[in-house]
């Protein structure tokens, strides 16, 4: 049937930390997503990068970084209310567990009607130097739901 998906955030941590007042084009690219279900953007941006999923099972987000000295942490997956689609979780935000490698993992809702739908939604994240000092950051990805 279905299984959980794991989304990963790659973020070029040094890179962007070190900008001050980065606009929403900096942070994008500085980041890159992909998942373990051929999650994929058909023009490379993060905004249309869409990650399928399935009814009823777990979704993991997560974020790495090669920079030595940082880490990344997913804060919050947030449902964007949009006109065109639904919410695939059970509240609009879901936290993380906190922390320097903080994760979020929800279940999508045990609802047929999700099937072939899409959900627009921001992830938080921080990123974390070596003295724990961290800044917050977010990007607008999407799912589609598998049934």
């Amino acid at each position: 049937m279905g299984k959980k998906v794991e989304i990963t955030l790659n973020v070029q941590a040094s890179s962007l930390y070190g900008m001050s007042n980065p606009s929403q084009s900096d942070i994008d690219g500085k980041c890159s997503l992909s998942d373990d279900n051929s999650g994929s953007s058909p023009n490379g941006t993060l905004e249309d990068f869409l990650s399928n999923v399935y009814i009823n099972q777990d979704v993991k987000w997560k974020g790495l970084t090669v920079d030595q000295g940082y880490s990344v942490a997913i804060d919050s997956i947030v449902y964007e209310r949009q006109s065109n689609d639904v919410n695939f979780f059970d509240t609009t935000t879901i936290g993380g567990t906190g922390g320097r490698s903080g994760n979020v993992t929800a279940k999508v809702k045990n609802d047929p009607s999700l099937a072939n739908q899409i959900d627009n939604y921001t992830i938080n994240f921080s990123v974390y130097d070596d003295g724990n000092s961290s800044k917050s950051f977010s990007i607008d990805p999407k799912l589609a739901a598998n049934p």
